[in-house]
């Protein structure tokens, strides 16, 4: 009996699948890697627009004289209604601890904030403008952490104007 040809055969059998296999596994891998990244750039948008939002908000309650009493609760309820919360949970779930040590400190800031915000401080006092460079700051920082964990950073200040 002619051995070497069935034996030939099955090797190339054995060949095709398992190199078809591996394919297989590195598609999955791949599509699997871009969905994880889709669903990191998702969360970190909503995050981040959220953080804008109750910050707009905050600047914009700050921007009005407006009662103790009225600017803690005007304060607290744009800081509630944001769904800040929430948000910083999910991303605790999926980021990694780079981008979650900056987002978490932005967070706090914006909290500072509201904090500020709510005893009544207007837009135009010397700690209040403090306050905003830290936020912005922090901002910054866990805007670049995404981009670096999302692999879309750029130089740091490229882009800026002088």
């Amino acid at each position: 009996m002619d051995w070497p040809a069935p034996v030939n055969t099955l090797t190339g059998a054995a060949i095709g699948i398992g190199s078809t296999l591996l394919a297989d596994r590195l598609r999955w891998r791949r599509d699997r890697e871009t969905l994880d990244r889709d669903t990191r750039r998702q969360a970190y948008a909503a995050f981040m627009a959220a953080l804008s939002d109750a910050y707009t908000r905050l600047h914009e309650t700050a921007g009005e004289p407006l009662p103790p009493a009225e600017a803690r609760a005007a304060a607290h309820g744009v800081f509630t209604s944001s769904n800040l919360y929430p948000l910083r949970y999910e991303l605790a779930l999926i980021a990694p601890w780079d981008v979650m040590a900056p987002v978490n400190e932005a967070f706090w800031k914006v909290r500072a904030l509201r904090d500020l915000v709510a005893t009544g401080t207007a837009t135009d006092a010397p700690e209040f403008r403090t306050h905003v460079r830290d936020y912005l700051t922090a901002t910054e920082a866990a805007q670049a952490a995404m981009r670096e964990d999302l692999g879309t950073s750029w130089p740091q200040g490229a882009g800026r104007e002088p």
